[in-house]
């Protein structure tokens, strides 16, 4: 399929029969005569061009035909990059993907500001994006230039059976960046996938696919799962927005949803950001009540919404009435200071002075419901409002809308006859009533400290649950019930103990929380003497009831706000359920899981069952490390991954985790953990060292090789374990996959600097696909020492061979079919060495597809791909240019402060091969392009 030829726009292409002398010029490559017409031409002038059947600039046509002199020149006169084609609507960056031209004209032009969307003067006016056109023509070089530059990965806005194929690719295209490692694209895949089903599928469907996510952030637009199923406008929008409150309310996450949201808005676009408004609005409408934190943090963020003067109609009405139901569902404004009356007042009296509309009625529906607050007089006088207009009373007596009906006539009373308890005022009673006057200036003063902290920080919500908004003053007491609480089966493993707890008369009920206080339904104790009981929620879930002293409070507290946060609620994290607290107690109910990692590996355990958890372990703390700030666990152990009645792996106890100062790479504190548990550099618990990320990747390394062996610590046993891990002694004995032991070498390593990311960690060989593997021996079996082997030294060649292991290439030829050995070896026999094995396999796979379909390598040759891969990456292989695809490449600045473009900046190298042995550190000093910005710096590049 031509893309050039794919009809996404309704017009009629008209043919070109000529090439100007420009751009002949530049095919016939002739700089000189270029530059001559230039003078007396524009630069950026569209010029017709018959090979390309296109009026294009000469720029472009210098990306197309590949003219790299006259390319860079062009470059350096400030030739536009997001010039665009006359007939196909197309700019350098897509010219660059249709002509499959080198990977660095494309960073050139990034270089020279083109835009990575396709967005010209502020508007999209391609087919598509230069992303989607990289997707089409498989260039995932060009894709991962694009997003590493910011373009925005989305599907066609169009629907037919073009568009369909191109968000096929994309789709596609997505998934390889993601099996790579690359970026967040294990994230945007699961967007572009979620986009393609919502055209395609039943809304039924989509809930069902992506169940498990429903609450995951897009990294690049900040919008979640959810929110682009409620947002969308299509003819099923009703249906999608009525699952999504249902599913909201099955999973008891409301509460998560709108904190996540409202503590995330100003992360959106400006173009998002009333999409979820509306959500909101549609969450609020099904609440009885929205407590008063949530209220003092998004209406300031809804006020700024509205500043800005760049919503429509429709929209502006949303962003009103959702402060509407906002002002009329937040009980309790007692504690709403007069810069917050004040600011909300201001913000919304424009409305009542333009035209009739919804969001004037609305409008003087919030200040109806402002009018019992403090302040209310004294924010009235202000911006002038002594009356409702008779028509906006009259229109409100014909709408459906009873409250607003109620509402309107109340502030219409009020204004006419306005309360004397304004702010100056000094009631007649004050001397009679002054004990009560007094009890009731105390609790204002309470809630004015809580209101400052939240006014001054209206991002850091509170966790005040949305369901059961109940006044901080009051506290949970235990009682005993003596009925049958409602359960809902889930777990296996304690389901008899559940149904007696479900069946029990005397029972500990501490808020919505119930559970037993005895031995027989404890199922866990700590050394600081926290308890962990089975227990039910009210709504019938089974909990984990953590149950920590006041006096070591705070620990709990600290694991509670993490737990809280919307981006921890993930499938590899423990969830949280539910808080309250007593005059001696704090409880923390958590989801129920089956057992810990401990006590799973007691029995035998498949291999690939042990792979899937070390995988879900790194998972879980790619999320912690992945936060901004970065989330250090600080506590990772066996005992600390626990497993759900699923099988998965989930992390747990974030009581002495610790979040990373904004901009910083490491906190100074004591060392903390658990012994034989803690990284090298925290062993001494009296000492302030710098706390980082590296230190749970040690510890993370050392419960790899204790999943993967069995439960054995890398460092032996108690008495020696310390020690050991203080010397950087270790024993890998009981693990036989090499590739496993590389990746556990790497993370344990006694040299916090050596030691990897935790996204290098998942990247590694050893959760590479078996496709990923034979494409690799593939391409080891054609560089040049195996490809002539017969020529190369056999010094090397023996190397390998005992590197691999003589299990591995000794009598080889007998485990192919005897008539595709005799077939191949036709044209020239092959060395019964690994060598020979290699490139036999490469062309095995090259030539003779067909017959490769019904062999498997791996299973064939099980410990091939380790040995090799050791082989390759000690001599240095994997750095080549023709393996360095296949692997993750790490740049590191020695300096941050040298750094152009600044922290985060991506910087291009094209450093030529180094051929020394790593792991090792490359440094150079070289001309460096970052983000467009010139300079040259010396920098430290890593290879695995």
């Amino acid at each position: 399929m031509n893309f050039l030829k794919l009809k996404f726009v309704q017009k009629e292409i008209p043919i070109i029969k000529e090439t100007h002398q420009i751009i002949r010029f530049i095919i016939s490559n002739k700089p000189h005569k270029l530059k001559l017409l230039l003078k007396k031409n524009d630069i950026n002038g569209l010029y017709p061009c018959k090979e390309l059947n296109d009026e294009v600039s000469p720029l472009i046509a210098a990306v197309a035909f590949q003219r790299e002199g006259i390319f860079s020149f062009l470059l350096h006169e400030a030739a536009n990059p997001n010039t665009c084609s006359r007939n196909h609507l197309q700019s350098t960056l897509h010219y660059a993907s249709f002509y499959r031209v080198p990977i660095f004209y494309v960073h050139q032009l990034l270089a020279a500001k083109a835009d990575p969307n396709g967005v010209i003067n502020n508007q999209m006016i391609f087919p598509l994006t230069p992303l989607q056109a990289a997707a089409f023509n498989d260039r995932d070089d060009i894709a991962e230039a694009l997003i590493s530059a910011g373009a925005v990965v989305m599907t066609c806005a169009f629907t037919s059976p073009q568009h369909d194929a191109i968000d096929d690719k994309v789709s596609k295209m997505m998934h390889r960046l993601a099996s790579k490692g690359f970026q967040n694209c294990s994230k945007l895949r699961i967007f572009v996938d979620l986009d393609i089903a919502v055209k395609q599928k039943s809304p039924e469907e989509v809930f069902q696919l992506f169940d498990h996510v429903m609450l995951l952030e897009n990294p690049q637009t900040h919008l979640s799962v959810l929110d682009i199923m409620l947002s969308d406008s299509g003819q099923r929008e009703t249906e999608y927005r009525s699952k999504g409150i249902k599913w909201l309310k099955d999973k008891h996450k409301l509460n998560l949803y709108i904190e996540g949201a409202v503590e995330n808005f100003t992360n959106l676009s400006i173009e998002d950001q009333p999409v979820v408004v509306q959500n909101l609005h549609s969450v609020f409408c099904t609440l009885t009540e929205i407590p008063n934190n949530i209220s003092l943090a998004f209406i300031p963020k809804l006020l700024e919404l509205l500043s800005t003067k760049m919503l429509n109609h429709k929209l502006l009405e949303f962003v009103v009435v959702a402060l509407y139901v906002i002002a009329q569902k937040t009980k309790m404004k007692d504690d709403w200071d007069w810069d917050f009356i004040k600011n909300f007042g201001s913000g919304i009296s424009a409305y009542i002075n333009t035209n009739h509309s919804s969001s004037t009625d609305y409008a003087y529906g919030i200040f109806a419901n402002l009018a019992s607050t403090e302040h209310a007089n004294r924010m009235f006088t202000s911006i002038g409002l002594t009356s409702v207009p008779v028509e906006i009373l009259t229109v409100a007596e014909m709408r459906m809308d009873d409250n607003l009906k109620k509402s309107l006539r109340h502030l219409q009373k009020y204004l006419i006859h306005p309360s004397p308890a304004s702010d100056d005022s000094i009631s007649a009673d004050k001397e009679l009533l002054a004990p009560k006057k007094k009890k009731k200036k105390k609790r204002k003063n309470k809630h004015q400290e809580q209101n400052d902290e939240l006014h001054n920080a209206s991002s850091d919500l509170s966790t005040a649950s949305i369901q059961e908004s109940v006044s901080s003053e009051i506290q949970p007491v235990i009682t005993t019930c003596s009925k049958e609480h409602k359960w809902v089966q889930i777990s296996e493993k304690w389901i008899e103990k559940l149904e007696k707890l479900s069946k029990k008369e005397d029972v500990v009920k501490v808020g919505s929380i119930v559970f037993v206080n005895n031995d027989e339904f404890r199922i866990a104790k700590g050394s600081d003497g926290t308890e962990v009981f089975l227990g039910l929620r009210e709504d019938g879930t089974e909990v984990a009831v953590k149950r920590m002293s006041r006096s070591n409070y705070q620990v709990l507290k600290n694991e509670e706000s993490f737990l809280r946060l919307p981006k921890l609620d993930h499938p590899f994290i423990v969830r949280y359920m539910d808080f309250a607290e007593d005059e001696n107690f704090g409880y923390l109910a958590l989801q129920l899981c089956e057992c810990t990692l401990d006590e799973f590996l007691r029995d035998d355990v498949p291999e690939e069952q042990k792979r899937k958890l070390v995988k879900e372990v790194l998972s879980s703390l790619s999320v912690l490390h992945g936060q901004t700030p970065q989330i250090i666990h600080r506590d990772i152990k066996p005992q600390n991954v626990l497993l759900d009645v699923c099988g998965k792996a989930r992390l747990a106890d974030f009581g002495i985790s610790r979040r990373l100062p904004i901009g910083q790479t490491s906190l100074h504190t004591k060392g903390a953990g658990t012994k034989c548990w803690m990284a090298r550099e925290n062993i001494d618990e009296d000492v302030d060292v710098p706390c980082k990320m590296s230190a749970d990747i040690q510890v993370a390394g050392m419960l790899t090789y204790y999943i993967l062996s069995g439960g054995h610590h890398p460092f032996g046993k108690k008495i020696e374990c310390e020690y050991n891990v203080y010397r950087g002694q270790y024993s890998l004995q009981h693990v036989r996959d090499v590739i496993a032991k590389n990746l556990i070498e790497w993370m344990i390593n006694k040299n916090p600097k050596e030691r990897p990311r935790v996204k290098d960690c998942l990247a590694h060989p050893f959760f590479w696909s078996r496709l990923r593997k034979i494409e690799y021996l593939k391409s080891i079996g054609n560089e040049e020492e195996v490809r002539n082997y017969r020529a190369t030294d056999k010094c090397l060649l023996d190397e390998l061979d005992r590197d691999v292991g003589e299990a591995s290439w000794k009598d080889w030829k007998q485990k192919f079919p005897p008539e595709l050995v005799q077939k191949m070896d036709g044209k020239g026999k092959y060395s019964e060495n690994t060598a020979g094995l290699l490139r036999f396999i490469r062309n095995l796979l090259e030539h003779y597809p067909e017959d490769a379909e019904h062999i498997d390598l791996m299973a064939t040759f099980p410990d091939l791909f380790g040995g090799v891969y050791v082989f390759a990456k000690n001599k240095g292989w994997n750095s080549r240019v023709s393996l360095r695809r296949m692997f993750q490449r790490h740049i590191r600045w020695c300096d941050e402060h040298t750094q152009p473009g600044g922290p985060g900046s991506r910087l291009l190298c094209a450093c030529p091969g180094v051929r020394r042995t790593p792991p090792f550190s490359h440094r150079h000093t070289m001309n460096v392009s970052v983000n467009g910005v010139g300079g040259r710096c010396e920098t430290w590049i890593r290879y695995c």
